[in-house]
């Protein structure tokens, strides 16, 4: 017999079927769909989600699509709206798994499945919206470029350079960090310019184009540590951090070790750049059982020694040039306060430096910095004063030497703008020009 002439299918029906089927027909759209079932756990997604998730349906099928704080960010972005729930169509947008910051985003639409007993389920449409730009394509506005490369101007190798064979070896060492890519140790003791040296290596580097960003293991709680690179909208998340400096990482939990030195050592492209600053080497501090074993050998490839200030002394000239012109003190300094300055052991290092420096600047006025305008400690140390006896410790005479240095800084930091200096002295411009009569302190102009 001869075979019945075949017909076509009826409009609507997926092409090569005689009757319609609900999974054919979402396999062959280009639509994200996916169906949750009554208790919000994952039934079905067709092969377009499959693609945008990057995941199968075997490998998330049960997942439970909840917001709630433990869950994971595809079953955050599933999450239905509470409207959906409540047996309502309803639109959210979401930001795309992993990141959670955006671009991308996703528009994703809930269809309500009643029952006879309620809601039976839900259908998903999911849109993708504001397709993310990669680092490299991305167009930074000029003003921003140029503070940028201002900013980046200010921590160059001519910040590290010196007379002294100390300087030499690092200025070498920080050279060849900034060519390559492996996670750096700077041990130094405090205030002898870590963080200064690895911006330089930051801004010499391949990233120099991204964040860099310092966090001090000591001073933070591990809470908002943990929040700053994996919470929401954290930087683990993003692509534009560069360098992580990491200040003391000794003083971190454990747990929070481990999980940086997870995050550190995945070889994802936009994975950051660690530099750890401690005053002890990682191997010092797993031998004090303050760090894992495992952080020392994947996360201090290149141990570097900065120098302190007493093995620069040679450099002082420059470095209180440095100082004066980063706090905007537009001072000279008298060869005699230098020689002042080169007989004290700076166990404070650069930011003591600094402290002295603003205070001498406050006492010399519109002058230059003189011998005499340094703190009577100094002048004690280097045989120029007796150290006061201690009859003389008088506790009004005292609290005026200190409130009056206050105010010469206060005065100092505003261009002897009295208003701004009540200001920062917390307290009404009338009381510091009252304060400064007493103390026979010239009124600003």
């Amino acid at each position: 017999m001869p075979e019945p002439p075949s017909q076509p299918p009826r409009k609507g029906r997926p092409e090569g079927s005689s009757s319609f089927g609900w999974r054919a027909f979402f396999q062959q759209t280009k639509t994200p769909v996916f169906v949750l079932g009554k208790g919000r756990r994952l039934r079905y997604a067709n092969p377009a989600w499959e693609q945008l998730v990057g995941a199968t349906l075997a490998e998330s099928l049960g997942l439970v699509c909840s917001a709630r704080r433990h869950s994971s960010p595809l079953a955050a972005a599933l999450a239905p709206t509470p409207e959906a729930l409540a047996g309502q169509p309803d639109k959210a947008r979401r930001p795309a798994p992993p990141n959670r910051t955006g671009p991308p985003w996703w528009d994703v639409r809930f269809v309500p499945l009643a029952g006879d007993e309620g809601l039976c389920g839900l259908v998903g449409f999911i849109t993708v919206v504001g397709e993310g730009v990669p680092a490299a394509g991305r167009k930074i506005p000029a003003g921003v470029a140029a503070i940028r490369d201002q900013h980046a101007g200010a921590f160059t190798f001519d910040l590290l350079t010196g007379q002294s064979p100390a300087m030499g070896r690092l200025v070498g060492q920080v050279r060849l960090a900034a060519q390559l890519a492996a996670p750096v140790w700077l041990v130094g003791e405090p205030g002898s310019g870590k963080e200064t040296v690895a911006r330089v290596i930051h801004h010499a580097g391949n990233g120099r184009e991204k964040m860099f960003i310092a966090l001090d293991g000591a001073g933070l709680q591990p809470y908002l540590i943990e929040s700053l690179l994996w919470g929401h909208g954290g930087l683990a998340g993003i692509d534009r951090v560069g360098t992580v400096y990491l200040k003391d990482p000794g003083a971190l939990s454990r747990d929070l070790q481990q999980q940086l030195i997870d995050f550190f050592t995945d070889d994802r492209p936009a994975t950051p750049r660690l530099i750890c600053g401690a005053a002890r080497s990682a191997a010092e501090d797993v031998q004090a059982r303050r760090l894992l074993p495992e952080f020392h050998t994947a996360l201090s490839v290149l141990e570097l020694r900065v120098p302190p200030l007493r093995e620069r002394l040679g450099d002082l000239p420059r470095l209180v040039a440095d100082t004066l012109l980063r706090q905007e003190l537009r001072k000279s300094i008298e060869p005699a306060a230098i020689e002042v300055l080169k007989s004290q052991p700076w166990s404070g290092n650069l930011r003591e430096l600094a402290g002295v420096l603003v205070e001498a600047s406050a006492t010399a006025g519109a002058g230059p910095i003189k011998r005499e305008h340094l703190p009577h400690e100094l002048r004690v140390r280097a045989g120029l004063e007796k150290p006061a006896p201690a009859s003389q410790l008088k506790l009004d005479a005292t609290l005026e030497t200190v409130e009056k240095r206050l105010i010469q800084l206060a005065l100092a930091r505003t261009g002897g703008n009295a208003t701004k200096a009540a200001d920062l002295l917390g307290i009404w411009r009338p009381r510091l020009l009252r304060r400064m009569e007493a103390l026979s302190l010239n009124r600003p102009s």
